[in-house]
């Protein structure tokens, strides 16, 4: 029988399993908060939570290694991991190729929106998670362990210049989080996003203000 939102939590030490040495922005408390988000949006939306909740479960299995390439392409490893939980759960081939599908398109660098609701709705519960304060920790995080500096002296807020976060971090915010609202699917999605944004604005006004650069 598929899972229900209640038998998944079941599955949830064998899926922290696989997150074992993933970045910490991609961690088992991300995959938590983005299985949290998709729950609240695809209750409010509609979306067949049998196929959603276990597709937020897995979709950042491999991230570490670049997910598929490394891992040698979706038939690969991290392919046979997500297969072999989802054959646990008890989801017929129907519905798994359903979720894999969801996984496989919800990466931002892809540019794809997907075709199913189950699949908008996870692509707007992991962006989520790219918003608000949980948000303004993860980028920062990232940048210390990519070793990228804080902003530039010269124009922290990108306004003369386009944003480079290869080489600031404060520029990810102008390069991609500020951009995420707009890119919303559902209006759950969408309400939840504008908040989170103007957290974002908030801590950019903060920092203006107490660098004294404007």
């Amino acid at each position: 029988m598929p899972p229900d939102d209640c038998s998944l939590e079941s599955f949830f030490p064998a899926v922290e399993d696989l997150y074992r040495g993933a970045d910490p922005a991609h961690d088992f408390s991300h995959i938590l908060r983005v299985y949290g988000n998709a729950r609240t949006i695809g209750r409010a939306e509609g979306a067949e939570l049998k196929i959603l909740l276990p597709a937020a479960l897995l979709h950042d299995v491999g991230s570490e290694k670049k997910s598929r390439k490394a891992a040698g392409g979706p038939e690969g490893a991290v392919r046979q991991a997500e297969l072999s939980v989802l054959r646990k759960m008890g989801l017929d081939e129907s519905k798994i190729e359903q979720v894999l599908y969801a996984i496989d398109v919800h990466r931002y660098s892809l540019g794809v929106v997907p075709d199913t609701l189950e699949g908008r709705v996870l692509q707007d519960a992991d962006r989520l998670d790219a918003l608000g304060a949980i948000g303004i920790a993860r980028v920062f995080m990232t940048g210390g362990t990519l070793g990228r500096e804080l902003y530039s002296p010269r124009d922290p807020f990108c306004r003369e210049r386009e944003p480079d976060d290869g080489r600031w971090n404060l520029d990810h915010f102008y390069r991609k989080l500020l951009r995420l609202e707009a890119g919303m699917h559902t209006m759950t999605g969408k309400r939840l996003a504008a908040k989170r944004t103007a957290v974002l604005h908030k801590y950019l006004s903060d920092l203006e203000e107490e660098i004294g650069i404007g």
